[in-house]
Protein backbone atom coordinates (compact mmCIF):
# COMPACT_ATOMS: atom_id res chain seq x y z
CA UNK A 1 0.00 0.00 0.00
CA UNK A 2 1.66 3.27 -0.71
CA UNK A 3 2.29 5.61 1.92
CA UNK A 4 0.28 8.98 2.24
CA UNK A 5 -2.99 7.12 0.97
CA UNK A 6 -6.48 7.12 2.28
CA UNK A 7 -7.01 3.88 3.88
CA UNK A 8 -9.97 2.31 5.57
CA UNK A 9 -8.85 0.36 8.62
CA UNK A 10 -10.95 -2.19 10.50
CA UNK A 11 -9.49 -3.44 13.61
CA UNK A 12 -9.62 -4.84 16.54
CA UNK A 13 -8.63 -2.89 20.04
CA UNK A 14 -8.45 -3.95 23.46
CA UNK A 15 -11.68 -3.82 25.51
CA UNK A 16 -12.10 -3.67 29.43
CA UNK A 17 -14.94 -5.12 30.81
CA UNK A 18 -15.68 -3.93 34.56
CA UNK A 19 -18.13 -5.99 35.76
CA UNK A 20 -18.38 -10.16 37.89
CA UNK A 21 -19.06 -12.58 35.31
CA UNK A 22 -19.19 -16.37 35.71
CA UNK A 23 -17.33 -18.29 33.47
CA UNK A 24 -19.66 -18.73 30.52
CA UNK A 25 -19.85 -15.48 30.54
CA UNK A 26 -16.13 -14.02 29.86
CA UNK A 27 -15.71 -16.52 26.99
CA UNK A 28 -19.18 -14.84 25.76
CA UNK A 29 -16.82 -11.48 25.61
CA UNK A 30 -15.08 -10.17 22.59
CA UNK A 31 -12.55 -7.57 21.55
CA UNK A 32 -13.75 -4.14 20.19
CA UNK A 33 -13.95 -3.29 16.84
CA UNK A 34 -13.07 -0.25 15.11
CA UNK A 35 -12.70 1.29 11.14
CA UNK A 36 -10.54 4.37 11.29
CA UNK A 37 -10.17 6.14 8.05
CA UNK A 38 -6.80 8.18 7.36
CA UNK A 39 -3.53 8.87 5.66
CA UNK A 40 -1.72 5.97 5.70
CA UNK A 41 1.95 6.98 7.41
CA UNK A 42 3.82 3.77 7.98
CA UNK A 43 3.43 0.26 8.30
CA UNK A 44 5.91 -2.34 9.54
CA UNK A 45 5.29 -5.34 11.74
CA UNK A 46 4.54 -3.53 15.04
CA UNK A 47 2.78 -0.07 14.01
CA UNK A 48 0.12 0.94 11.74
CA UNK A 49 0.53 5.00 11.32
CA UNK A 50 -2.60 6.80 10.00
CA UNK A 51 -3.13 10.51 10.42
CA UNK A 52 -6.49 12.15 10.20
CA UNK A 53 -5.15 14.97 8.46
CA UNK A 54 -2.43 15.90 5.78
CA UNK A 55 -1.51 19.52 4.89
CA UNK A 56 -0.47 20.94 1.95
CA UNK A 57 3.47 21.10 2.99
CA UNK A 58 3.06 17.11 3.88
CA UNK A 59 2.41 17.49 7.71
CA UNK A 60 0.25 15.02 9.46
CA UNK A 61 -2.20 16.08 12.59
CA UNK A 62 -4.33 14.04 14.96
CA UNK A 63 -2.34 10.25 14.32
CA UNK A 64 -3.42 7.52 15.52
CA UNK A 65 -1.10 4.18 16.16
CA UNK A 66 -2.76 1.19 15.45
CA UNK A 67 -0.72 -2.35 16.82
CA UNK A 68 -0.57 -4.27 13.23
CA UNK A 69 -1.21 -7.69 14.26
CA UNK A 70 -4.99 -6.07 15.33
CA UNK A 71 -5.45 -5.21 11.89
CA UNK A 72 -8.30 -7.26 10.11
CA UNK A 73 -8.04 -5.37 6.75
CA UNK A 74 -6.58 -2.22 4.98
CA UNK A 75 -8.53 -1.08 1.95
CA UNK A 76 -7.27 2.17 0.00
CA UNK A 77 -9.82 4.29 -0.64
CA UNK A 78 -10.03 6.83 -3.91
CA UNK A 79 -12.31 9.59 -4.52
CA UNK A 80 -15.79 8.76 -5.23
CA UNK A 81 -14.97 5.40 -4.00
CA UNK A 82 -17.54 3.30 -1.51
CA UNK A 83 -16.46 2.41 2.08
Amino acid sequence: MPLNSKVLVHWHDARLCPNIYSVGEAHGLNMSQFKTIGYLISRDSTTTKLASERDDEGQYRDVILIPTGSVISMRRLFLGSFM
